[in-house]
């Protein structure tokens, strides 16, 4: 169903300052979220070591290096990852929205995981190290995977489909497996996002029908964006997690601009096993 109205201002209705956060971590820690502290200042160098590798150049530099901090935030966002899962050889992991990256060519590279890249773009089954599906019904068997990562992906489910994965991963980690996922984008108010702006494309998307907000994009240019509220994070997200046996934990990001003050990047959420 469309919405009956958009937003006119666009990204006015999301606030990702830091007296917005604190607003927000204040209602999740009253609701019971388990909430952390990550410090970027700490990592810098490590960092900065990081997203110099080889992967990270050519092609990949060019698709996210339009603007300096989009290749930044993306190469911070899977070192986090990498810090987060601490991969070791003989583990299983997935990549879920994985598209065109390549993390997980140099995840194997590195560390040699077996690490699956899932899409719903990519041909339906399991071919090769690549699965074609939806991300709430992957066809790998119960507690077959070590670790799962979504950087820039769990935003875009549409429907149910955000507490479908959630089940998912309760089915599909081994017991101490993580998933990681970020950024998590958390916001005052409960938002969907289009860049859509032709009508008939706007009434195949899968609109939340408690959303306070609808905002339309051009610029953006993706089909469907979700910034949670507290509230609907804790429906949709994690009290469906702890019923399916999942710790949820929370990293706030702090010191953002010790990499650049335009990233983006403001919540982690881990899900373990």
């Amino acid at each position: 169903m469309k919405p009956s109205s958009f937003a006119q201002t666009g990204w006015s209705s999301i606030d990702i300052t830091a007296p917005a956060q604190d607003k927000i971590e204040a209602a999740l820690r009253k609701e019971g979220a388990l909430i952390e502290t990550l410090d970027l200042t700490s990592l810098e160098t490590e960092y900065h070591a990081w997203r110099h590798l080889g992967e990270y150049e050519g092609d990949y530099a060019i698709y996210n290096g339009k603007l300096e901090h989009c290749l930044l935030e993306k190469t911070l966002e899977h070192f986090i990852s990498l810090i987060l899962i601490k991969p070791k050889s003989g583990m299983t992991g997935i990549d879920i929205g994985s598209c065109q990256s390549v993390f997980p060519v140099l995840v194997r590279r590195i560390y040699g995981v077996h690490y699956y890249e899932q899409d719903l773009e990519y041909p339906a089954g399991v071919n090769g190290d690549r699965i074609g599906s939806s991300a709430d019904a992957i066809p790998l068997p119960d507690k077959s995977v070590d670790f799962m990562t979504l950087h820039c992906t769990f935003e875009h489910f549409e429907g149910k489909i955000d507490t479908g994965f959630v089940n998912e991963c309760a089915r599909l980690l081994r017991k101490g497996g993580l998933c990681v996922i970020l950024p998590l984008y958390l916001n005052d108010s409960h938002c969907n996002v289009t860049g859509v702006s032709d009508p008939t494309g706007q009434e195949s998307i899968s609109w939340d029908t408690d959303a306070q907000h609808y905002c339309l994009i051009p610029e953006w240019q993706n089909r469907f964006g979700r910034h949670y509220s507290p509230k609907a994070f804790m429906e949709r997200v994690h009290e469906p997690a702890i019923a399916a046996g999942l710790r949820p934990r929370l990293l706030k990001i702090s010191r953002w601009e010790t990499i650049n003050p335009d990233l983006w990047l403001r919540w982690v959420l881990v899900l373990e096993r």
